[in-house]
């Protein structure tokens, strides 16, 4: 199957020409090669593209546009912030991780790769949009998450090869907010809207009406998932009870 990545993708590449007009790269995760134009290169005016990127480089760039009856491939480097650029760093790893431990496994067992994907890594993708997302769930709620998915004879070597091999890592995500309340019980109004039972929600506050807010969880896709639907129901909550909220992402 000729495999595409999806517009909006974040992808991981090796930059192997630089011409005048722009940069080639190869795609780790697909045998095909995108351009990043030089207006994707920076937001700024690029005077030298050698002083952004060089030859062999690893870059994580976003896909703006694909046209497999060209194969085209049109990349932005510009566009991908420093969060986005960790989040996928880190799913690159887990999941590169993922594929090396199931290699193992098959060898270990003197499985054929090929039955070893439509055994396990095929019905794990069903659920699971990366295969070291079902390893990490794995590690949190035990073997039965395997039940009925894979082999029955597997899960137990399976399982035992996870535990030696993945541990539960921690990222943390941050945002500072402004909140402001109207109503003549205004205090306990925004006590209501920040109240949250989730531990991976950490509220603290900076100065009237400065809050913190930090995500603590094992990835950094989750993470900022949980941060995004967090901000939502506060900034409604408010809206509902004649109040406002500022949300401001801190980089790192």
């Amino acid at each position: 199957m000729d495999k595409y990545p999806e517009e909006g993708e974040f992808v991981i590449g090796t930059v192997t020409e630089i011409h005048p007009y722009g940069v080639i790269v190869k795609l780790d995760e697909y045998d095909k090669e995108g351009m990043i134009p030089i207006r994707e290169i920076s937001s700024g005016w690029v005077k030298n593209i050698r002083t952004h990127v060089k030859m062999g480089q690893k870059v994580v760039t976003k896909v703006l546009k694909v046209e497999p009856s060209k194969r085209h491939i049109n990349l932005s480097l510009r566009r991908v912030s420093e969060q986005q650029k960790k989040m996928t760093i880190q799913q690159h790893k887990q999941e590169k991780k993922g594929r090396k431990l199931l290699e193992y496994f098959a060898e270990k067992h003197n499985i054929p790769m090929k039955d070893v994907i439509e055994k396990i890594s095929k019905p794990l993708s069903q659920e699971y949009e990366y295969l070291y997302e079902a390893f990490e769930n794995a590690l949190i709620n035990g073997k039965k998450v395997f039940e009925g998915k894979i082999p029955e004879e597997y899960i137990d070597d399976l399982y035992d090869l996870i535990l030696s091999t993945f541990e539960l890592q921690k990222v943390e995500v941050r945002a500072n907010l402004t909140i402001e309340c109207y109503e003549p019980r205004g205090v306990e109004v925004i006590k209501d809207a920040l109240k949250t039972e989730d531990p991976e929600i950490e509220v603290r506050l900076l100065g009237s009406p400065k809050y913190s807010v930090k995500i603590t969880s094992s990835d950094y896709k989750t993470a900022e998932a949980i941060l995004t639907e967090y901000s939502d129901k506060v900034s409604k909550f408010m809206h509902d009870h004649n109040g406002k909220v500022e949300f401001v992402r801190i980089k790192k």
